[in-house]
């Protein structure tokens, strides 16, 4: 993000960190304990998954409303990020309409746009946080769409 993007908001406190589990260039809220990285590359879902995968990473586990709220400001904050839509952890591949982690566990929060997710049995579904009036909810899309994407380092 540059410092021409977003508005600082009162009573908070904005820091770049530059040493720790965290790299730099990523962003880390501690009070959530995320530490992530926004793409801005359009690619496929397997490509995405092999970028994360590369640097022992995996895309972003949105599992609360207030990760849901972060993330969502982070991108509103950004001229450049706003304008994308994002491919987040989770699918139904399994299982038709039972929706995982990347790790098989099973999501127990969501943040749906109306009319999702379609749960068609025609195709396996993998989350999109979707800029549709910039509110970014989600909508589950096909694995051969191209998306930006959020990778994610745990700590």
């Amino acid at each position: 993000m540059s410092p021409e993007d977003g508005e600082q908001e009162t009573g908070t406190v904005y820091y770049s960190l530059t040493t720790g589990s965290c790299p730099p260039g990523y962003v880390h809220n501690r009070l959530i304990n995320i530490c992530y990285q926004l793409h801005l590359d359009k690619i496929k879902y397997d490509d995405c998954l092999a970028d994360c995968t590369s640097r022992g990473e995996h895309l972003v586990v949105i599992d609360n409303e207030d990760k849901q709220n972060h993330i969502v400001k982070q991108i509103r904050s950004s001229s450049a990020a706003v304008k994308f839509s994002y491919f987040l952890d989770g699918s139904d591949e399994v299982n038709e309409g039972q929706w995982v982690f990347h790790d098989g566990q099973p999501m127990t929060y969501f943040a749906w746009s109306p009319g999702n997710p379609t749960n068609t049995t025609e195709q396996h579904g993998y989350l999109v946080a979707s800029r549709l009036s910039r509110a970014f909810l989600w909508q589950d899309r096909r694995r051969a769409e191209t998306k930006r994407y959020i990778c994610q380092k745990d700590l």
